[in-house]
């Protein structure tokens, strides 16, 4: 994942890197540079849910159904069963949107379409689904991992999901970061004890569950999917301030295009944290 960020590494030990880091999280704080949404085009094909929602199955999958469907005006109670009221609002939806067949049944069209609808009735930032994966804070699991750089490069089947490692907010969408590829930028709730800035970020090979700036996100809920294709995804440390919106790039933007192999204090501090392992 070669970036043209042409500067002369700077060799910094890791005292100096910390200090570096406490530099740039001021800068964040002091009013550093603004963040524009620059939004991608969310795909129609973007998984919403993990998984077709019908009736008999239960979950907070289903709670954020039942709670869409109220909220764009298709009253249900919010119990966290899919039974007979929610199949009828969903198919009532159905109906009205033109989904046909309307077998109210709420797959990843369907889903889809209500999560516009409640973005448009509320006039703001829906938080998304809850497809939480098992696997505590690692939020590439089952990715196969490649070289260290500003971040963690992995490569994973299509369609594999990507998580949020804590509690997080969308506070940025770079619609061009590499290839005519996006960058998600996002900002800790409370930043996990260890890590080296309050933002981390996705990038490259990913598609956005939504570019809605603001959706708050709860740890472990999907942020986005493996795409179909692109250069693999990177993942690691975040700032606002920085122009690649990496942590390394406010420092040591030679890491951008090490050799292969690789590692950096980057990935390894990233992957360390939040249990990434091959």
């Amino acid at each position: 994942m070669k970036r043209a960020w042409a500067m002369k590494r700077t060799r910094l030990t890791l005292g100096v890197l910390l200090a570096v880091v406490l530099c740039g999280e001021a800068l964040a704080s002091s009013g550093g540079a603004g963040l524009t949404d620059k939004a991608v085009s969310r795909k129609s094909s973007a998984p919403v849910f993990s998984r077709t929602l019908r009736t008999g199955t239960a979950g907070n999958d289903v709670k954020t159904l039942q709670t869409w469907l109220s909220d764009a005006g298709y009253s249900v109670e919010v119990t966290g069963f899919f039974g007979s009221g929610t199949k009828s609002a969903v198919r009532r939806f159905q109906l009205a949107k033109r989904l046909f067949p309307a077998s109210g049944t709420a797959g990843n069209r369907t889903s889809a379409a209500l999560l516009a609808a409640v973005g448009k009735a509320s006039n703001k930032a829906p938080v998304v689904a809850p497809s939480i994966h098992p696997n505590g804070t690692n939020p590439i699991p089952g990715f196969t991992l490649e070289r260290d750089d500003m971040g963690v490069d992995a490569r994973a089947n299509t369609g594999a999901g990507i998580y949020a490692p804590a509690a997080s907010t969308l506070v940025q969408v770079l619609r061009n970061w590499y290839d005519g590829q996006p960058l998600l930028l996002f900002q800790f709730k409370n930043a996990p004890s260890g890590a080296l800035s309050s933002y981390w970020y996705v990038a490259e090979q990913i598609t956005p569950i939504t570019t809605k700036i603001g959706t708050a996100f709860a740890a472990r809920q999907r942020v986005a999917s493996f795409a179909s294709s692109g250069t693999g995804i990177e993942i690691g440390w975040g700032s606002p301030t920085s122009n690649a919106r990496t942590l390394a790039a406010v420092s040591d933007p030679g890491a951008a295009n090490p050799a292969p192999g690789s590692k950096t204090v980057w990935g390894e501090s990233f992957k360390q944290l939040f249990g990434i392992r091959r």
